[in-house]
C-alpha cells in the first residue's frame, strides 16, 4: 500500500496536479538562464569578480561593495520563443527588473564607505509553451499506466486514475484483480503545454569595502512563486478517432528565503585582477497548488465530458546548495573581462508536506518528508555546471559594447523514468498526469550595447537561449514483462511486452531583448 498522508492533515477532498522530481526541477533552476540588467544580461551574467552592477546582488554579494555612488536601475524587455514542432511562436513584454543602491561614506581609512541595496529581479521566466507530437505510440496507451495504477485495497482514487475509472475509460476486475483498458491500443498521442508567470527575488543587500582590496557583501533573498501552466493531452485510437482528451489549469504559488555570501579580493596591490567566491544556501519554499482537471471522451466514444474537479494542495520544497568562483580583471579603462563558475547540487533538492498542529486553524509546524520523491530526484538529477564568460569594450567614453556566453549542463541523468506504481510517495495519490522531460544542456549568447551620458545611462541586450529536452507523455514501465512483482495489469496484445514509446524532441529556443534605465549620482 502506498505511503499516504492522512485527508486531514492534508485538508483536501480532491486531486492535486502531483508535484514531482521533474516539476520541481523547471519551477527553481535559475542556474540556466540570466535575467537582470540589460549590462548584466549583455555580459552572459559574468560579473561575479568585476561587480558593480545591481544585477549581481544575488550572484555575488560582494559585487555591491564596488559601488562608489547611488544608483536607480529599472529594466523592461520582451521575449519570445518558437516550438519547431508546433511552428508556434508566443511573445511577452517583460518587467525584469527594480532597484537602487545606496552609497554610505564612513569616512574611515580601513572602511571608506558601506552599502545597502535593494533589488527586484526575476529569476525565472515561465512565459513558454510547447507542442508535442508522438504519432507511433506502439499500441500503447496512458490509459494502460493509469490502469496499473487502481489498487483495489485502497478503493476509488480521488486523482486522474480515480476519474478515468469512474467514468468507465477502464474495468477491474476484482477476482483476479486484473486491469483492462477498454479503449484498447492508440496510434497517436498529441500534448500541448502553456505557461505564464514568474520567480521572483526580492534582495537585501549589505555590503563593504576594505582598504580598497577586499568586498564583503550579505543578500537575504524572498523568492515569491508565481506559476500558471494549462495542459492538453489527447489520443487517438488504431482507427485514427479521437480517443479522449486530458485537460490540467494550475497554479503554483509561495514564498521562500535564501540566504547569499560573497567576497571578491584583489590579490595583487598594483594590479586590477580580482577573485570572487560566493555561497547561496538552499531556498526553502513553501507552496501551494490549485488544479482544475477534467476528461473528456472523443466524438466516436460519445463525446460526454467529466465533471471538473478543483483541489488545494500545500508543500515544502528545499532548492539545493550552490558554490560559486570567478575571475576578472580591467585593461585601463577601454576593456573588461570576467568568467564565473557555479556548481549546484539538484540531486539534493528536498520535497516535503506541512504537519498540521491544529485542524482548525490550519496552522502548521514542522515537514512530513516525501522520502519515495527524495529518493527518486537523487536518482534522476544531478549536479550542473554553469560557465559563464562575458567582456565589455569602451568604444568611447561614452559607449560600451558587450559580448556574453552561458552554457549550464543538464540536471538530468541520460536515462530517467517516471513509474508511478513502484513510486511510494503521497504525491502519487494526487497525480492527475503522468508526462514528465528531460532537459538538456542550455547555451546562451548575449549581446549588449550601453551609453552613458553624465549621470543617466541607457544598455540594450539580446539574448538567445537554446535548450532541447525529450519529452515522454506517459511512463512505459508498464508494458515491461520482466517487472517483479508483476503490476496488476495485462497488455490487450501480451506480445507488446517490454516495448517503450521513443520521447518526442521538443526545442525550447527562446529569444528576448532587454531594456535597462538608470541614474548614477
Amino acid at each position: 500500500m502506498k505511503y499516504k498522508l492522512l485527508l486531514s492533515l492534508l485538508a483536501v477532498a480532491f486531486a492535486a496536479q502531483a508535484q514531482d522530481t521533474y516539476t520541481n526541477e523547471r519551477i527553481t533552476n535559475n542556474s540556466s538562464d540570466v535575467i537582470g540588467t540589460a549590462r548584466y544580461v549583455g555580459m552572459g551574467g559574468a560579473l561575479g569578480a568585476l561587480g558593480a552592477d545591481i544585477s549581481v546582488i544575488s550572484w555575488n554579494p560582494a559585487g555591491i561593495g564596488l559601488y562608489r555612488k547611488n544608483d536607480i536601475a529599472l529594466t523592461f524587455g520582451g521575449t519570445w520563443g518558437k516550438s519547431h514542432i508546433a511552428e508556434e511562436h508566443r511573445g511577452k513584454a517583460t518587467f525584469d527588473q527594480i532597484g537602487f543602491v545606496y552609497n554610505m561614506k564612513t569616512g574611515g581609512e580601513t572602511c571608506p564607505y558601506v552599502n545597502f541595496a535593494f533589488n527586484f529581479q526575476k529569476k525565472i521566466n515561465f512565459n513558454h509553451n510547447f507542442y508535442a507530437d508522438n504519432p507511433n505510440l506502439r499500441e500503447l496507451s496512458q490509459m494502460d499506466q493509469l490502469a496499473e495504477l487502481t489498487e483495489f485495497d485502497e478503493g476509488w482514487q480521488e486523482n486522474l486514475t480515480g476519474m478515468a475509472l469512474e467514468d468507465g475509460f477502464f474495468s477491474t476486475n476484482p477476482g483476479n484483480e486484473y486491469h483492462y483498458n477498454k479503449y484498447g491500443s492508440s496510434s497517436r498521442n498529441v500534448y500541448t503545454h502553456h505557461s505564464e508567470g514568474s520567480l521572483q527575488a526580492f534582495d537585501f543587500n549589505l555590503s563593504t569595502n576594505i582598504n580598497n582590496r577586499a568586498f564583503l557583501g550579505l543578500t537575504v533573498g524572498v523568492d515569491a512563486m508565481r506559476y500558471r501552466g494549462w495542459s492538453l493531452y489527447g489520443e487517438d485510437d488504431m482507427d485514427g478517432y479521437a480517443k479522449y482528451d486530458v485537460n490540467n489549469d494550475y497554479r503554483i504559488t509561495g514564498t521562500g528565503v535564501n540566504v547569499k555570501l560573497g567576497a571578491i579580493v584583489r590579490p595583487f596591490e598594483n594590479s586590477p585582477f580580482r577573485i570572487g567566491f560566493a555561497v547561496e544556501t538552499p531556498t526553502w519554499y513553501r507552496l501551494k497548488n490549485d488544479t482544475w482537471f477534467d476528461m473528456v471522451r472523443g466524438p466516436h466514444y460519445g463525446g460526454s465530458r467529466t465533471d471538473q474537479w478543483n483541489s488545494y494542495l500545500k508543500f515544502n520544497l528545499r532548492s539545493p546548495w550552490k558554490v560559486r568562483t570567478s575571475i576578472g580583471s580591467t585593461v585601463g579603462s577601454s576593456f573588461a573581462w570576467d568568467v564565473d563558475y557555479e556548481f549546484a547540487a539538484y540531486a539534493g533538492t528536498s520535497m516535503g508536506y506541512p504537519e498540521y498542529e491544529d485542524d482548525w486553524d490550519g496552522s502548521t509546524s514542522g515537514n512530513i518528508k516525501d522520502v519515495a520523491m527524495n529518493e527518486l530526484t537523487r536518482d534522476n538529477l544531478r549536479g550542473t555546471h554553469t560557465l559563464r564568460v562575458g567582456m565589455e569594450a569602451n568604444a568611447t567614453k561614452n559607449l560600451a559594447f558587450r559580448l556574453g556566453y552561458n552554457h549550464s549542463t543538464s540536471a538530468y541523468e541520460k536515462n530517467i523514468s517516471y513509474d508511478q506504481y513502484y513510486l511510494n510517495s503521497a504525491a502519487m495519490d494526487y497525480a492527475t498526469g503522468t508526462s514528465y522531460m528531460r532537459m538538456g544542456a542550455a547555451n546562451i549568447l548575449t549581446l549588449g550595447v550601453g551609453y552613458r551620458a553624465k549621470n543617466f545611462y541607457v544598455d540594450l541586450a539580446y539574448k538567445i537561449r537554446n535548450q532541447k529536452a525529450d519529452f515522454y507523455a506517459f511512463d512505459t514501465s508498464f508494458a515491461n514483462s520482466n517487472q517483479d512483482p508483476i503490476p496488476q495489469f495485462v497488455l490487450d496484445n501480451p506480445l507488446l511486452a517490454d516495448r517503450t514509446i521513443d520521447p518526442v524532441d521538443v526545442n525550447l529556443t527562446r529569444q528576448a531583448v532587454t531594456c535597462t534605465l538608470g541614474f548614477k549620482f
